[in-house]
């Protein structure tokens, strides 16, 4: 099995219908078998908002739904439709656009967003790595998570690219996960990637989760990337879908 957990609505078409034909018809071209979309903080976006890609995958048995959420955006409202969506089952998880939108992950303002994952079992995804990186910095993603033990976190993109930065430093909090969406992206630095990435899963097996943030990457490019770590089967397993399957609750 597969399992991509890092997936958007691609950009190129001109309808939300056609975009999650074509983003279903890549999983299939590509072997994957179960597909995670992520929604934007947005309330109007061409990856679509939360109530978008909640109702175009709602009853959906190969893609899940994670709602995209931000403190400057219609908050509270947002907030109330994310506890309807998880009562609903039409969601599975909260994305902060850390570095996308100006905010800490330490920040008080995001309690309830936190407060709500908790009490739905559900983990909180933030973006990190490239610009604004101070946003989502390993040491304040250590410093939530120490704070928020009752919390599950996902830590998209690994800190691309110092991933030895982000594995050193978050090594030792184990309510913290680690999806490496994009980390093929650029050709160039991908052994290094590759090397870093390798020792990481060797001593921490059951924290790491595929994505290939398809609808800016591409899949393919992931997957084979994926494919060429040397890693035991066991770790391709947790990797590549068991992890994924403990994390979300798919």
């Amino acid at each position: 099995m597969v399992i991509d957990s890092h997936l958007h609505l691609p950009v190129d078409y001109p309808d939300f219908n056609t975009k999650k034909e074509a983003l279903v018809a890549e999983l299939r071209k590509n072997g994957v078998d179960k597909g995670i979309v992520i929604a934007d903080s947005e309330l109007e976006s061409v990856i679509g908002s939360v109530r978008d890609c909640a109702e175009l995958f709602r009853g959906s048995d190969m893609i899940q739904v994670i709602a995209g959420i931000s403190p400057f955006i219609s908050y509270e409202q947002q907030l109330r439709l994310c506890r309807e969506l998880l009562e609903r089952g039409d969601i599975i998880g909260l994305k902060l656009y850390t570095g996308h939108e100006s905010f800490y992950c330490t920040d008080h303002v995001l309690s309830p967003v936190y407060d709500l994952a908790a009490e739905f079992d559900v983990p909180v995804l933030f973006h990190t790595g490239w610009d604004n990186t101070q946003y989502s910095a390993p040491d304040k993603m250590k410093e939530l998570a120490q704070k928020r033990p009752q919390n599950r976190f996902v830590y998209c993109h690994c800190f691309y690219p110092e991933l030895e930065q982000c594995f050193r430093t978050l090594k030792d909090c184990g309510n913290v996960w680690f999806d490496t969406s994009s980390v093929a992206d650029d050709s160039r630095i991908c052994p290094q990637i590759k090397t870093a990435l390798e020792a990481a899963i060797a001593t921490m097996p059951e924290r790491f989760i595929f994505g290939s943030d398809f609808g800016s990457c591409s899949e393919k490019v992931h997957l084979d990337f994926a494919a060429s770590l040397d890693i035991t089967p066991k770790q391709r397993a947790l990797f590549m879908y068991e992890n994924a399957l403990r994390v979300y609750k798919i």
